[in-house]
């Protein structure tokens, strides 16, 4: 019977809890330069568009990576490829498999999301904020 309370009260906590799905309603789109080539990024939250805001304030280039994923996402039309908006970074430093230009993963796409599956091109900067 004690059982049966337990497992009732820890049922009833887990439906009255908050939700932990991410915020979906904050969008920012950054263009990003590689070479003289642009992609465009978007973010899903306040925290990855502070870190991509105060690159773009610094005019410093560096790393911006994130998971890469088919078609263009209704933000990077230029491509037939994006980042996930839930994993864009601006980490200070990548491994060197994921750096490269946007036309070397849009001319062989299917390794870029077969075998790295993620674009960390290590030159970016950060030119706009849409």
């Amino acid at each position: 019977m004690r059982f049966r309370y337990l497992m009732t009260g820890m049922i009833l906590a887990a439906a009255c809890s908050t939700p932990t799905e991410p915020d979906t309603a904050f969008v920012a789109q950054f263009d990003i330069e590689v070479s003289t080539e642009i992609f465009t990024v978007r973010v899903a939250t306040v925290a990855q568009a502070e870190g991509l805001r105060a690159r773009l304030r610094s005019g410093n280039r560096g790393v911006v990576t994130g998971r890469l994923l088919a078609g263009d996402g209704g933000f990077n039309s230029a491509w037939g490829w994006h980042l996930d908006p839930q994993t864009v970074e601006a980490p200070d430093l990548a491994i060197e498999l994921c750096d490269g230009r946007p036309s070397m993963v849009e001319a062989d796409k299917s390794y870029w999301f077969g075998s790295v599956k993620q674009f960390c091109p290590w030159g970016a900067k950060v030119v706009r904020e849409r």
